[in-house]
């Protein structure tokens, strides 16, 4: 299954975004995280648990990688879930 970048952002947006700012950029999706009083590092991890989970679940069968940055002012970490599926 190929993934719309808009679709998937979408889907995080209505039943996984816990208050962040999504955006699509070129090829990834940009999390703003809103609170900058909070310990950066511990964020990142729960941001990347909760969209992990959330993008297993409403989408399983992936034919293409997924990346992802999360911002917090002058902090900034990605990471990619991978494709499950090999294109035909």
């Amino acid at each position: 299954m190929e993934i719309l970048l808009e679709n998937l952002l979408n889907i995080i947006r209505e039943k996984c975004s816990s208050g962040w700012e999504l955006h699509v950029f070129g090829d990834h999706i940009i999390v703003n995280v809103m609170d900058k009083e909070n310990n950066f590092r511990s964020a990142y991890v729960t941001i990347k648990q909760d969209i992990t989970l959330c993008v297993k679940e409403h989408f399983p069968e992936r034919s293409t990688n997924i990346l992802f940055e999360v911002r917090n002012g002058s902090w900034n970490c990605s990471f990619k879930i991978g494709k499950t599926m090999n294109e035909s």
